[in-house]
C-alpha cells in the first residue's frame, strides 16, 4: 500500500463521495443479511431512524457535561434503562462507552483499583477468567498491569468450570469473570455458582454480557428458559453490555454497569495538576461523539420492549430451525447448547475442509465466521444471527447442502491445505520466527498478495497454517502480518 501526500487543493463533493463508495467496492457485503458476524442488523428504516439519531448529536462533546447536558440527560437514562432491564435497582448505575473492549477494560480498571483501596497486601494482581472468555479480557490485562489465570471448561458443555475456578483463586485474585453468553459458542457460564465463590472470598465479579445483555433479559421474557444471569444474582459486581450488537444502535456504543456508585468511582478518572481544563473521565475515552448515546437513547424508545422482544423471538426461532436442519447433517456437530442466536459447529466428515467449505460459502455471497482449534474446542464455523438474518435461514441451509456435496466430488481432505508444502521447514521457521521473515514464509507457502489492500487472496492456506500452529507461534505471526499490513 503506497503512500500519499496531502492535497495541495482540494477537489469537489461529489468525486470525494464516488471515491468512498468505490472504496468499499470488497468490502463484506452485509446488506443481503447473508452475513453471520460482525453486522448487527435489522430492518433498513429502523437501522436508518438510528443513525439519524446519531448524526444529529455527532458533533457534540461527551467530554464536559456541563456543556453538553444533553449527552449527560441521554447517558443516565440509557444506563437507567439498562439497569432496569439488568434488575439493577435503586443503587445500581454506569456510563456508556465506545465498546465492549472499554467497557471491559473499565471493569478490570476498577478492580485493580479497588483491591489497591480495600486489599492493599495484593501486589500482583490477578483474575480468573473461562478459556472461553473474550480476549479483550487479557488484552485489558496487558494494558493494565493484571496477572490473568485461565481455568478450562467442560468439553461438553463449554461452560466454565467453577471447582478449577475456585482451586485457581490465591491471595493476589481480584476478580473473577464469567459470560453470559460466551461469543465462540453462545453458552451461559454457571453465573449462580461463581457469584457464590466471589461473595464467599470477598471478591468482585464480572459478568460479560456484551454480546447477551440486549438479548437475554427479551428471551426469557418471551418465556424461554434463560438462567439467572444479572444483578438478581447476589455477588455479581458489574455486567458489560453492548448496544451496537443486540440492541441494533450503530457502532460504537456498550455499556459499563456496577451495582453501586461506590464501587464505580475507582472507574473515575481526574487530573487538574496542568494549567489547562480539569480532566474528570468517567471513560478511557475524553472527548467523544454524542452520536452513539442519541442513537441508542432513539432506539430504546422506539422499539420498547414490545420491538427488541419481536426481533429475539424472530432470532430464536431461526436459531431453533437451523440446529434442527443440522441435526439431519451428519456431516456436521454443533457444539455446546446456545442459549441465544450464537452458535458453532464444527466438520466431522474428514473427506471435507472446513477451510475449504468456508471459502466456497464465501465465493457464493455467504460470510461464515472461521474458529481455528483450541484447548476448548476443535476448529469450527460460529454464527451470529441477527435479525437482519432471519429470512436467509433455509437458504442458508440449502446452499450449505450444496457446497457440501461439491466439496465430497473434489475430495479436499481437511489436512490437505498444507500437504506438499515442507512442514518442517514451516515449523523451523515458526519456532525462530522474526518479523523479518514474514517474506520467507510467504514465499515458501506460495501465497500471492496481488491487490493493494495488501491481504492474502488465498486464505484457505492461511487458515490451514494458523490453525497448524501454537497459539503464541498465531500470534507471532499474526502481530508481524497486521504491522506491514498498516503503514
Amino acid at each position: 500500500m503506497g503512500k500519499f501526500q496531502f492535497p495541495d487543493t482540494g477537489i469537489d463533493k461529489e468525486s470525494i463521495f464516488q471515491s468512498l463508495t468505490e472504496l468499499k467496492v470488497n468490502d463484506l457485503k452485509w446488506q443481503d443479511g447473508k452475513a453471520f458476524a460482525y453486522i448487527y442488523g435489522t430492518e433498513k428504516e429502523t437501522m436508518q431512524f438510528a443513525a439519524g439519531a446519531y448524526q444529529l448529536y455527532l458533533t457534540e462533546n461527551g467530554l464536559d457535561p456541563s456543556s453538553f447536558p444533553s449527552l449527560l440527560k441521554l447517558e443516565t437514562e440509557v444506563i437507567s434503562m439498562l439497569s432496569d432491564l439488568l434488575h439493577g435497582g435503586k443503587d445500581a448505575c454506569g456510563n456508556l462507552t465506545g465498546g465492549g473492549t472499554e467497557s471491559v477494560m473499565l471493569a478490570v480498571k476498577t478492580a485493580r483499583d479497588w483491591a489497591r483501596a480495600n486489599k492493599p497486601e495484593i501486589n500482583r494482581p490477578e483474575m480468573i477468567i473461562p478459556e472461553t472468555a473474550h480476549p479483550c479480557f487479557q488484552k485489558a490485562a496487558h494494558y493494565l498491569g493484571v496477572d490473568v489465570k485461565i481455568i478450562p471448561v467442560d468439553k461438553t458443555t463449554f461452560k466454565a468450570d467453577s471447582a478449577a475456578m475456585a482451586d485457581a483463586i490465591s491471595n493476589q485474585t481480584i476478580l473473577l469473570v464469567g459470560s453470559a453468553p460466551s461469543y465462540a459458542h453462545g453458552v451461559i457460564d454457571p453465573i449462580e455458582e461463581i457469584a457464590a465463590l466471589a461473595k464467599s472470598k470477598a471478591l468482585l465479579f464480572h459478568v460479560d454480557c456484551c454480546v447477551g445483555g440486549m438479548y437475554l433479559p427479551f428471551a426469557e421474557m418471551l418465556g424461554y428458559e434463560i438462567p439467572k444471569f444479572d444483578f438478581r444474582v447476589d455477588g455479581v459486581s458489574s455486567i458489560s453490555c453492548d448496544l451496537h450488537k443486540f440492541g441494533y444502535v450503530p457502532k460504537g456504543c456498550s455499556s459499563i454497569l456496577y451495582k453501586n456508585k461506590e464501587l464505580r468511582e475507582y472507574q473515575l478518572y481526574s487530573c487538574s495538576n496542568w494549567p489547562g481544563y480539569t480532566i474528570v473521565n468517567p471513560t478511557v475515552s475524553s472527548s467523544k461523539t454524542g452520536g452513539p448515546m442519541a442513537a441508542a437513547w432513539a432506539m430504546f424508545r422506539l422499539w420498547g420492549k414490545e420491538g427488541y422482544k419481536k426481533a429475539v423471538d424472530s432470532c430464536q426461532k431461526a436459531t431453533a430451525q437451523f440446529i434442527s436442519a443440522l441435526k439431519d447433517m451428519p456431516e456436521f456437530e454443533l457444539l455446546g447448547n446456545p442459549a441465544m442466536s450464537l452458535l458453532s459447529f464444527k466438520v466431522t466428515d474428514p473427506a471435507i475442509s472446513i477451510f475449504q467449505l468456508i471459502d466456497k460459502m464465501s465465493k457464493k455471497g455467504w460470510y461464515l465466521q472461521l474458529q481455528l482449534a483450541s484447548n476448548a474446542s476443535g476448529e469450527a464455523i460460529h454464527l451470529t444471527i441477527t435479525d437482519f438474518n432471519t429470512a436467509h435461514i433455509a437458504s442458508l441451509l440449502n446452499e450449505l447442502k450444496i457446497t457440501l456435496e461439491e466439496l465430497k466430488k473434489e475430495q479436499h481432505p481437511s489436512n490437505e491445505m498444507l500437504m506438499g508444502l515442507d512442514a518442517s521447514m514451516i515449523q523451523l521457521l515458526m519456532d525462530n520466527f522474526t518479523p523479518d521473515m514474514l517474506d520467507n514464509l510467504e514465499a515458501l507457502l506460495g501465497m500471492d498478495i496481488s491487490s493493494n489492500s495488501g491481504i492474502p487472496q488465498d486464505m484457505v492456506t492461511v487458515n490451514s497454517l494458523l490453525n497448524s500452529l501454537k497459539p503464541e507461534q498465531r500470534d507471532a505471526l499474526l502481530k508481524a502480518f497486521v504491522n506491514r499490513m498498516y503503514l
